[in-house]
């Protein structure tokens, strides 16, 4: 008889043991599903911030663009005014500090290094009806004899 108790109740046991695999397999497996669809959210989440990344980064690019433009057509209107304005007086500091100003109103810090700046005196000069004769003349002073900026400035003023 103490053998069949001793064999109850390890058959008892096997079976205790063999119900707590079971249900821990159950557990596990439901924790396995549970961190599945955790990283598949983390995937998706990343893949959220990825595109939304793209996104910011494509406004910034638009918005820089619609400041370059802003910029430039402001050198432009300034430059026809002060052709309008000014021109007789030759003054070549006051138009470059006016220059320098609408920069600085546009954030623009290092202007005088900037293409843009000079590409946007020429359409101002063409725009304000200057001659070739006159353009020479206003390449020169404006650029302080730079070849680079002049022609920045030819090339505004010819497109």
């Amino acid at each position: 008889m103490a053998s069949l108790g001793y064999t109850r109740t390890y058959n008892l046991a096997l079976l205790g043991l063999s119900a707590a695999f079971a249900l821990s397999g159950c557990s596990i497996s439901d924790s396995a599903g549970s961190i599945s669809d955790s990283a598949g959210s983390i995937a998706n989440s990343s893949e959220s911030i990825s595109d939304s990344s793209t996104s910011s980064s494509k406004s910034d690019e638009k918005k820089k663009k619609i400041d370059d433009n802003r910029y430039e057509n402001e050198v432009q209107d300034f430059t026809v005014t002060y052709m309008r304005t000014n021109a007789s007086h030759g003054d070549q500091n006051a138009f470059m500090k006016g220059i320098s100003d609408v920069a600085s109103q546009n954030g623009i810090v290092d202007w005088e290094a900037n293409p843009k700046t000079y590409r946007a005196i020429g359409k101002g000069l063409k725009k304000a009806r200057i001659s070739t004769t006159q353009l020479d003349s206003y390449k020169k002073k404006l650029s302080n004899g730079d070849s680079g900026k002049m022609e920045d400035i030819q090339e505004g003023y010819d497109n």
